[in-house]
């Protein structure tokens, strides 16, 4: 007895389960041992500079992929490349929040890793899988 699930009641299934890891996995966090901090100054301003330089070509590229899914979708209105397009979007705002400017342009010091831009980089990309599954799925 099988039954068939709509894609977005399998998406939204899987979409689920992946939250029910996450939150097990964040609860869990504070039995994994941390390592000691590293305090290396220029090490982390390398690392700093290393994600910078990363994070904004990422940027750059997916700023033209949104112009050109832009442009695919207002030529060929369908919900693919509307999933392309949003794809695009989620995955661009990564690269933006991910940048080591965007805390400090938000009043959060760059490296700590504390505030909001410690998950939000994930939550889009989250966002970007999503809308890539669910596009699998139909």
């Amino acid at each position: 007895m099988t039954r068939d699930l709509t894609p977005l009641t399998k998406t939204a299934a899987v979409a689920a389960v992946a939250a029910l890891c996450g939150l097990v996995a964040g609860v869990a966090l504070p039995v994994v041992p941390m390592p000691p901090p590293i305090d290396h100054h220029a090490f982390l301003e390398t690392f700093v500079r290393v994600q910078f330089a990363v994070s904004t070509f990422n940027l750059v590229l997916l700023a033209a992929l949104v112009v050109a899914y832009v442009g695919i979708y207002r030529d060929l209105p369908n919900k693919y490349t509307l999933s392309l397009l949003l794809t695009s979007v989620a995955l661009f705002l990564y690269a933006l929040s991910s940048n080591p400017l965007a805390p400090m342009a938000f009043g959060f010091p760059p490296i700590t890793g504390l505030g909001p831009f410690t998950f939000l980089p994930n939550f889009f990309v989250g966002v970007a899988v999503v809308v890539l599954f669910y596009q699998s799925q139909t």
